[in-house]
């Protein structure tokens, strides 16, 4: 192998190497980001129930009497 082939793959597979582990860590990312918002979206109904609840029970104490 010639000496410039070796010298352009000493340079240019550090980088081959980087763009792969970069492109791992932003699919990981993208798929840690739906999930967290499949789980707030959850969270945000169990907050409206709750809500909602809350304030029918408010109602019944305020008309009780």
């Amino acid at each position: 192998m010639p000496t410039w082939v070796a010298i352009l793959l000493a340079v240019l597979a550090p980088g081959g190497i980087i763009t792969v582990l970069l492109e791992r860590v932003r699919r990981e990312n993208n798929r840690d980001h739906n999930r967290n918002s499949e789980l707030l979206q959850q969270i945000d109904g169990k907050v409206d129930k709750i809500d909602e609840r809350l304030d029918s029970h408010m109602d019944w104490h305020a008309h009780r009497d």
